[in-house]
C-alpha cells in the first residue's frame, strides 16, 4: 500500500505540473509575495512564469490579482490607467484560455469597478469645492479615474457620462466632446447630454482665435441639436441653442426653414428677429431682412446690432436698386422709340426715388448705430464706411467726406 500511495502521489504531482497549476515555483512565489503585499516581487515572479509559459491561464489570473491589489497604493491616474490596461489584458486572456475563470474574474471586475468609480466620484466632489487651476486639475484627475472605470467595465454608461462631465468642468473641451459623442453613439438620449455637448462646441467656437474656423464648431452644434430636437421637439432650451447655432454658422439649406418654423413662437423675441433678419441679409433677401430687423428694433429701440444690420440691409438694397438705375441710364443713351423712351424715363425716375429712400433710411439707422457705439466707446469704422456709401449715393458730399475720414482713422 505504501508503494501504491507513493505512486499515486507522484502521479498527482505530474498532473499538476502538466496543467500549469500551483506547483510552478514562480506562481507559488508570486502568491506568497502577494499575501505579504510585496507587489514588485510578486509581479517579477509572475512575469517569469509567463515568460516560460505565456498561455498559463492560472498565471494570468494571478497577475490580474496582483495588479488589482496594488492599485490601492497607486494615486497617479496615468499610472493607474497603465496598470488597469495590464490587468484587463491578463484577465481577458485568462478567460479565453480557460472559460472556467469567467465567474471569478467577473466578481473581481465588479469590485475593481466599484473602487475606481468610487474614487472618481470622491475626486469629482472634492474638485467642486475648489477654484481656479486646482479645481480644473482635480476635475481632470476625476475624468481619468472615470475613464479607468470604463476600461474595467466598458458597458458602464455612467462612468462614461461622468467622464464627459468631469472633462467639461476641467475645461478640457475636446476631451469632453469625445466622451459625450461616445455616450450618444451608444444610444444614450438624455437631453442634458445633448445640451452639454452643444454648449461645449459653442465654447470651443467662442474661444477660437481664428474666426474662420468657428463655423465648423457651430456646424457640429447644429448636427447635435437637430438630433436633440427630434427627440425633444417642444424643448425651449434646445430650440434656442439651435437658433443660435444656425445664426453663427455658415448658411445651411435647413436654416431658413427652421427659422420659419419657430417664427410664431419667437416673434416677440428681438434677438430671434435680429438673427432671422441677419440670416435673410446674408442670403441677400433685403426686403425680408428689413422687415425682421425693423421688428427687432420696434421691440428694443437700443439694439445696436439690429440698427447696424438694418442700415446695412438698406445700403445693400439701395446698391441693388442703383444697379438697376444705372442699367436704365445706360439704355437711355441708345436710340429708342418715343414710347420706349418715355417708359425708361419713368422707370429711371421711380428707381431714383426708391434708391434715395433706401439710402436715407440706411443713414438714419447707421447714425443711430454710430451714436450708440460712440457712447459705449466702441470702434465705429465699419459704421462710418457704410455711412460714406449712403451719403455718397445721395450726393451729401460734406457728410460723405466726414464719414470717409472717420472710416480711415487708425484704430487705437
Amino acid at each position: 500500500m505504501k508503494h501504491l500511495l507513493s505512486f499515486l502521489a507522484y502521479s498527482i504531482v505530474i498532473t499538476v505540473i502538466a496543467t500549469g497549476c500551483g506547483s510552478n515555483p514562480n506562481i507559488e512565489g508570486a502568491r506568497l509575495e502577494l499575501r505579504n503585499k510585496d507587489y514588485p516581487r510578486a509581479l517579477r515572479n509572475i512575469n517569469r512564469a509567463l515568460i516560460n509559459d505565456p498561455d498559463n491561464s492560472e498565471a494570468l489570473v494571478v497577475k490580474g490579482d496582483i495588479i488589482a491589489e496594488m492599485l490601492s497604493d497607486v494615486s497617479n491616474e496615468t499610472q493607474r490607467t497603465e496598470y488597469i490596461g495590464e490587468l484587463n489584458g491578463a484577465y481577458a486572456q485568462a478567460v479565453l484560455l480557460d472559460p472556467d475563470h469567467l465567474a471569478y474574474i467577473t466578481r473581481q471586475r465588479s469590485t475593481l469597478y466599484a473602487n475606481e468609480f468610487g474614487l472618481a466620484m470622491e475626486t469629482f466632489k472634492d474638485a467642486g469645492l475648489l477654484a481656479g487651476r486646482e479645481r480644473a486639475n482635480l476635475f481632470d484627475k476625476a475624468a481619468r479615474y472615470f475613464r479607468n472605470a470604463s476600461m474595467i467595465s466598458p458597458d458602464s454608461i455612467n462612468a462614461l457620462i461622468n467622464e464627459a462631465h468631469a472633462f467639461y468642468n476641467a475645461g478640457k473641451a475636446q476631451d469632453a466632446v469625445d466622451a459625450y459623442e461616445s455616450v450618444i453613439a451608444l444610444g444614450h438620449t438624455d437631453r442634458e447630454l445633448f445640451i452639454y455637448l452643444a454648449r461645449t462646441h459653442e465654447l470651443m467656437a467662442m474661444e477660437l482665435s481664428d474666426p474662420e474656423t468657428q463655423p465648423e464648431h457651430y456646424g457640429h452644434m447644429i448636427r447635435v441639436l437637430k438630433i436633440a430636437k427630434d427627440l425633444y421637439p417642444k424643448d425651449e432650451e434646445i430650440r434656442k441653442l439651435l437658433l443660435n447655432a444656425y445664426s453663427m454658422s455658415e448658411i445651411t439649406p435647413d436654416a431658413l426653414p427652421f427659422f420659419e418654423e419657430v417664427y410664431q413662437l419667437e416673434q416677440q423675441n428681438p434677438v430671434f428677429l435680429y438673427n432671422y433678419g441677419t440670416l435673410l441679409l446674408r442670403q441677400e433677401d433685403y426686403e425680408g431682412a428689413i422687415k425682421k430687423l425693423s421688428d427687432a428694433i420696434s421691440l428694443d429701440s437700443s439694439y445696436v446690432n439690429a440698427h447696424f444690420n438694418l442700415g446695412a440691409a438698406y445700403v445693400n438694397h439701395g446698391v441693388s436698386v442703383d444697379q438697376q438705375y444705372q442699367a436704365v441710364v445706360d439704355s437711355l443713351q441708345r436710340s429708342h422709340t418715343q414710347n420706349e423712351t418715355n417708359r425708361l424715363e419713368n422707370r429711371q425716375s421711380l428707381l431714383k426715388q426708391s434708391k434715395d429712400e433706401l439710402f436715407n433710411l440706411a443713414i438714419q439707422h447707421l447714425e443711430i448705430t454710430k451714436q450708440l457705439m460712440e457712447n459705449d466707446l466702441e470702434d465705429v469704422h465699419d459704421v462710418c464706411h457704410a455711412l460714406f456709401i449712403a451719403y455718397a449715393q445721395t450726393n451729401q458730399r460734406s457728410n460723405a467726406e466726414e464719414a470717409r475720414v472717420c472710416a480711415s482713422q487708425p484704430i487705437n
